[in-house]
């Protein structure tokens, strides 16, 4: 078959029809915001190429209009009680079990993203300085503090995997040169843990608790930082923490600490409680 050339093209009050029943019959299929705005940019894109062509000479009004707002997801959480059940499920007596309880640790303690804890080497603790360093999306360095529970769960992991001179001279922060390049957590021995295996590893603990769905490393980030709104800490520390760029990115996590917001008014504001009558 023949394509239709610019001349058996609709004319643009056609295209406008067109374009609004194609968006229409998506929203009555129950399509969600963000599908039907996929829709609308590819086209969008299709007819700024055929402007771009010269196949018309303008485009629809309510295509040259900037783009139309995303519906965002709210991010999943766990409470502090299922947070914790699932920190003490890795058996701590195997290799496996004290490797799994640091990477567990690592994420939640400090908000790592998946990538970040996978790409850690050992010359980015600064075990004397009690504190890590972590590249993040767009090559993003930001420096964590490396304490508490993490760094403990951390020590029990490294101390039972390298050698007692290596595990002494991270220790002094005295690394040798030949250990640049070495991962934090290992996969196979020598070998930088693999991805896919920290999701199933997270994975699996949380089946264990009553088959507990729909966990991964970035639902550990996310109670991360809810828990630290939750706790009082500023939606700026927050940021710095994540390593987000913008703002806006991090006030997302904003309506996860609502309760506490409403008490502390309540506890806070002149106005806030009912006078008696």
């Amino acid at each position: 078959p023949v394509d239709p050339g610019p001349e058996d093209w609709p004319q643009l009050d056609g295209q406008r029809l067109l374009v609004r029943d194609h968006l229409a019959g998506l929203r009555r299929q129950g399509r969600s915001k963000a599908t039907v705005s996929r829709h609308l940019a590819s086209v969008r894109a299709f007819f700024r190429f055929l402007q771009l062509t010269g196949q018309i000479a303008v485009l629809p009004e309510n295509l040259a209009a900037g783009r139309g707002g995303r519906q965002r997801r709210l991010p999943r959480d766990l409470n502090e009680e299922t947070v914790c059940q699932l920190l003490e499920l890795p058996d701590r007596r195997t290799a496996r079990g004290r490797r799994d309880r640091a990477l567990l640790e690592m994420i939640y303690g400090l908000g790592l993203r998946l990538a970040e804890v996978v790409d850690l080497d050992l010359p980015d603790l600064d075990w004397p300085g009690e504190r890590v360093q972590v590249l993040g999306k767009g090559n993003k360095e930001r420096i964590l503090p490396l304490i508490g529970c993490a760094r403990e769960a951390l020590a029990a992991y490294l101390r039972g995997r390298l050698e007692p001179t290596v595990w002494l001279s991270l220790q002094d922060g005295v690394l040798a040169a030949d250990q640049r390049g070495k991962p934090v957590f290992e996969g196979r021995p020598g070998r930088r843990i693999a991805r896919r295996t920290v999701q199933d590893r997270v994975k699996h603990y949380a089946g264990l608790l009553a088959g507990l769905s729909g966990v991964s490393p970035h639902t550990l980030r996310h109670s991360f930082a809810s828990h630290l709104l939750a706790g009082g800490a500023g939606i700026r520390i927050v940021q710095e923490l994540l390593g987000h760029q913008n703002l806006g990115t991090t006030q997302v996590y904003t309506h996860l600490s609502r309760g506490r917001l409403r008490e502390i008014f309540r506890q806070a504001h002149p106005r806030a409680k009912s006078g008696d009558k």
